[in-house]
């Protein structure tokens, strides 16, 4: 009886024993789960006990920092690339100007109707790729260092009205008329009025681009500033949601020019602006609205 009792201690001892590293290895388990839900790249700290859960937050922690380094070094790579396009863009861009503007010259004295015709597709090429050279060297200096804005007063009426009459001559070219109903009065918004007035530009150019007989332009007030811009475009059919990823073009067509640059820095101009810009696609028609802060007193 006597040995029954004491195996019956024994167990019950051993039972206690069991539970309470149970619980306490639960209590290090859930303590480890929490510092992996927040940690980032922060090592995972356990009490130290020399058992396999020490051993498992060590090969965790090692996974952390190979993680880390492989991280930060593609990091490096990446400014390293972006560093390198845009100091390739900028010293395209100069000889790239001289080469437009010996071709303006040349088209101008030309005196043969052939040789003119020549001049003029060497030109409209030469100013594309001035173009896309503009872009990708915008497009390298914002991923790389970012933009900051200079946000002021800026009358969107006033801005929008002299862009529209800037890209006349191309709307002419292409036989889009551009229809907007000027208030006859300032519209302030608060913004950075370089950064406005390349967004406005590459939405006109996009419109020019893809769109077809008018450009619709509209302008409404009410806690904030919202500007539209809505054209017809001939393709059937636009994903809205990715119209303004990196290097997403509209049109399926491999003849259509753009690098799918211009809408991409737009959302980033307008953002940095503490903007929004949406795209909706409908019947046909599709409406680009940046959204901007009123200027207030």
């Amino acid at each position: 009886m006597e040995i029954f009792i004491l195996i019956m201690i024994a167990l019950s001892v051993a039972v206690c024993f069991l539970a309470a590293k149970l619980y306490f290895l639960n209590r290090r388990i859930r303590l480890i789960s929490k510092q992996l839900d927040v940690s980032g790249n922060r090592l995972i700290t356990t009490e130290l006990k020399g058992d396999s859960l020490e051993n498992a937050v060590k090969k965790i922690n090692l996974m952390i920092e190979n993680n880390s380094r492989a991280k930060a070094e593609v990091d490096k790579k990446q400014a390293a690339l972006k560093q390198a396009i845009a100091e390739i863009s900028h010293d395209i861009r100069t000889p790239l100007t001289s080469v437009i503007g010996y071709l303006q010259l040349a088209e101008k004295n030309a005196e043969d109707e052939e040789q003119k015709t020549n001049i003029a597709i060497a030109l409209e090429r030469a100013i594309y790729c001035s173009k896309l050279v503009n872009d990708f060297f915008e497009l390298s200096v914002m991923d790389s260092r970012g933009c900051e804005p200079i946000m002021e007063k800026v009358d969107v009426n006033d801005l929008l009205c002299e862009l529209i009459l800037v890209n006349y001559p191309h709307f002419e070219a292409k036989k889009i008329i551009p229809k907007y109903a000027d208030p006859g009065k300032p519209v302030y918004a608060l913004a950075d009025i370089k950064m406005l007035t390349r967004v406005i530009q590459n939405l006109i150019s996009n419109g020019i681009q893809y769109g077809n007989s008018e450009l619709n332009f509209r302008l409404d007030v009410d806690e904030q500033l919202h500007l539209s811009v809505s054209n017809p475009i001939k393709e059937e059919e636009i994903d809205t949601e990715r119209i303004f990823d990196k290097f997403y073009r509209m049109s399926k067509s491999r003849n259509t020019s753009g690098a799918g640059i211009g809408l991409y820095l737009c959302k980033q101009l307008v953002e940095s602006m503490n903007g929004s810009i949406l795209a909706a696609f409908a019947d046909g028609r599709l409406t680009i609205t940046i959204t901007l802060d009123r200027f207030c007193l």
